[in-house]
């Protein structure tokens, strides 16, 4: 985000109503501190706002993974009939993006669980053994990987770093696990939502949370791409050819989503949103759709659906240099169409344009009638704006600045 890129990009700033920003948790003294390192705790947001669309009372959407949103994630697992630990694991990420799609299983339908109680002193470290470390990764295996190699790992204050070797599609592959103990086995849990809560350990943190192959002179202030990972580890998974798990949101990622999407009989147009994402956690674990059903489709040839921009718009309410509307109708409607079950919009809020690329922040009420502020990042998929996954898009780079500082580094 340099001054030359600053001074190219022109912004539309349109003000509708009051937007009020989010805010993250200090770390620990013990703990790697967020700050700087994250994309302003987006995958926690998301996961507080679905839990509350379902009824879970998660709390205020603050990005803070602490007690009020443990014990909301806890009471999810209940409703769905999952193991009810607090770890938001692979089956639980799962469950939860189809419940927020359909309103169902949630937290309404049952009791809240009794609060959690702490696991034994020293436990973690006890089990701290390849064998135990080996089992939480086969345990996080997607549909169609076997596990090559367990790999090196570390274990600190009840988490561990453990970095296997997968195998999908005839080709393997090392990826980065952070694994939890919930008192009784290790389980890997996703790795965006922990490295931003700032409750990792240092010397895992270092392991889980800051290496990786991410060009931090491209992608800077973030959690090494973490959620890109785990898009292109899904995609390999089903056969959909991300390539090599980099954290890049490149050409090769951005046509595997395409595959995928094919396979889904969604939108194709590259983008990952809320519709896109959903699909592609569920479809990883029970393993269809996927690309193998279907023909690979041709590139695209639309400039929305690939590439960033610098570009802006010059007036309010026009069109941005790419082309894309930059209007208080077309940025509501994609709002709209990124509502869980239940919420509905009541202040359509402020937003930015910038080439391919808006910010948003309207006020939404929940199913319990709650009105929260939310930060929401569009893209221009070449016919309508689409609220992406925001800690994917901000590792990713390639966001105008006026953008990336108002939907990435709000906090």
């Amino acid at each position: 985000m340099g001054g030359g890129r600053r001074r190219a990009v022109i912004t539309a700033l349109v003000t509708i109503g009051i937007v009020a920003g989010a805010t993250t948790a200090a770390a620990p003294a013990s703990a790697a501190p967020a700050a700087g390192s994250t994309s302003d705790a987006a995958g926690i947001e998301s996961l507080q706002r679905q839990l509350n669309a379902l009824g879970c009372n998660a709390g205020a959407i603050d990005g803070k993974l602490g007690p009020n949103t443990i014990q909301a994630v806890r009471w999810f697992q209940t409703a769905a009939g999952i193991a009810v630990d607090g770890v938001v694991g692979v089956d639980t990420t799962g469950r939860l993006a189809q419940a927020a799609a359909t309103g169902t299983p949630n937290c309404r339908s049952v009791a809240a669980p009794p609060p959690a109680t702490a696991p034994a002193a020293n436990s973690a470290q006890a089990a701290c053994t390849e064998a135990q470390i080996k089992t939480g990764a086969q345990a996080s295996l997607l549909k169609n990987e076997t596990m090559a190699k367990s790999g090196p790992f570390q274990c600190a204050s009840g988490l561990a770093y453990n970095r296997p070797t997968i195998t999908s599609g005839g080709k393997s592959r090392a990826v980065i696990l952070l694994l939890q103990w919930n008192g009784t086995v290790w389980k890997s849990v996703d790795r965006n939502l922990y490295c931003e809560a700032g409750i990792v350990p240092k010397v895992i943190y270092a392991r889980t949370c800051l290496t990786g192959n991410t060009d931090p002179k491209t992608n800077p202030g973030t959690s090494d791409a973490a959620a890109v990972q785990t898009m292109q580890r899904q995609l390999n998974a089903l056969g959909c050819n991300a390539g090599n798990i980099d954290g890049k949101l490149g050409p090769r990622t951005t046509a595997a989503i395409r595959w995928f999407q094919t396979a889904a009989k969604v939108t194709v147009d590259g983008v990952v949103g809320s519709q896109t994402g959903s699909a592609l956690t569920a479809a990883s674990t029970n393993g269809s759709p996927n690309c193998t059903q279907v023909p690979q489709p041709a590139p695209s040839s639309s400039g929305g659906s690939s590439g960033g921009s610098s570009g802006g718009s010059s007036t309010p309410g026009g069109s941005t240099t790419t082309g894309a509307p930059c209007t208080q109708t077309s940025v509501l409607a994609a709002a709209q169409s990124n509502l869980n079950a239940g919420e509905r919009i009541v202040l359509s809020g402020s937003f930015v344009c910038g080439g391919n690329w808006v910010w948003n922040g309207p006020t939404i009420a929940d199913s319990g009638g709650t009105q929260t502020p939310v930060n929401l990042l569009m893209r221009w998929n070449g016919t309508a704006w689409q609220v992406v996954d925001r800690a994917a898009y901000c590792e990713s780079g390639g966001i105008p600045n006026a953008v990336y500082q108002k939907a990435c580094q709000v906090s």
